[in-house]
């Protein structure tokens, strides 16, 4: 009997999942005719323009020669047909263009090559020793490593570069680059960042980048130094904004494929992750997030295009 029962849940939750991806395709289909039918309703309506204008010329060429009673059935549809597209195009004039909206999705991240980190700056009540909480005793065994800050935060503060070594975790061994992108504070702090990740085994395959204004560099000791007071204002859209274009620019020189680029927006702060997300619209770089409590689990952007203005005529 209880085999059976388990049996049962297994088919329940099988045909639960099942009914779940049936409705999420159903709703990407028609998400896309909704961005596609203000497309339609145009080219409908310069169709019938031509056929409208035939009909009037037509129908003007017999009034002319004298015969105005006369009457054509198929003229008289055109033009109706035209007048009808032609308003339905005008309602849809505001769903040409427009932002396109996007869903997150708790679907699993592929590991990408190029992962670019917004970097938080350590707490000023947190103590440390090389920017590794008192208390926190690493083995730099990174999955050994995830456990003790896993039980060591039940009791302390918050270590907030515990989040980038679990985005960096997510993409091994695949990942070959990390860029990492500093405010004014934490980029004073990025050498003891850059020397925790360095002890880890995992990532001995990995190269630093720092992102400062004007260039994307590779991270040493000595190329840090000189670039303290070069960090991005986290709470400026246009500055971060420059800083996402400036990268984006610099990959493709670097011949990296935007299918191979993943941002991680889980650090800095909300103006960040706002334009992580925007700089992957209409583009294959994703966007992930690491959950900052139980289960830690790693979320990416699912990119779904709609067009707003397309729910009714009118709206």
């Amino acid at each position: 009997m209880f085999y059976g029962e388990q049996l049962l849940r297994g088919v329940y939750c099988i045909n639960s999942r099942g009914a779940v991806e049936l409705m999420l395709n159903k709703r990407i289909i028609w998400l896309k005719f909704c961005e596609l039918l203000p497309w339609i309703v145009a080219a409908c309506t310069v169709l019938s323009a031509n056929w409208a204008a035939d009909a009037f010329m037509g129908t003007f060429s017999v009034w002319s020669s004298g015969t105005i009673g006369s009457f054509s059935l198929a003229r008289a549809i055109y033009i109706v047909l035209f007048t009808f597209f032609a308003i339905c195009f005008y309602y849809q004039r505001h769903a040409f263009f427009r932002p396109r909206t996007r869903y997150l999705q708790d679907e699993p991240v592929e590991p990408r090559k190029h992962l670019v980190l917004f970097l938080s700056p350590l707490k000023p009540d947190l103590e440390h020793y090389n920017g590794v909480p008192i208390g926190l005793e690493l083995s730099y065994t990174l999955n050994k490593d995830i456990c003790l800050m896993e039980q060591h935060k039940k009791s302390n503060p918050y270590w907030p570069w515990e989040m980038p070594l679990r985005a960096i975790r997510k993409h091994l061994p695949k990942l070959k680059t990390v860029t990492i992108i500093c405010s004014d504070k934490s980029i004073i702090e990025v050498n003891q960042f850059l020397d925790i990740c360095k002890k880890y085994a995992e990532f001995s395959d990995c190269s630093y980048y720092l992102l400062i204004p004007g260039q994307r560099q590779f991270i040493s000791a000595q190329t840090v130094v000189t670039c303290y007071k070069r960090g991005w204002n986290f709470e400026s859209f246009n500055e971060l904004s420059d800083a996402m274009w400036l990268l984006c620019k610099n990959f493709r020189k670097q011949g990296y494929a935007e299918k191979d680029i993943m941002i991680d927006f889980t650090g800095g702060q909300k103006v960040t992750s706002v334009v992580a997300a925007a700089i992957t619209f209409n583009r294959r770089i994703k966007a992930q997030y690491v959950q900052t409590s139980d289960p830690w689990k790693v979320l990416s952007y699912d990119v779904i295009h709609a067009s707003p203005d397309t729910g009714g005529f009118g709206t």
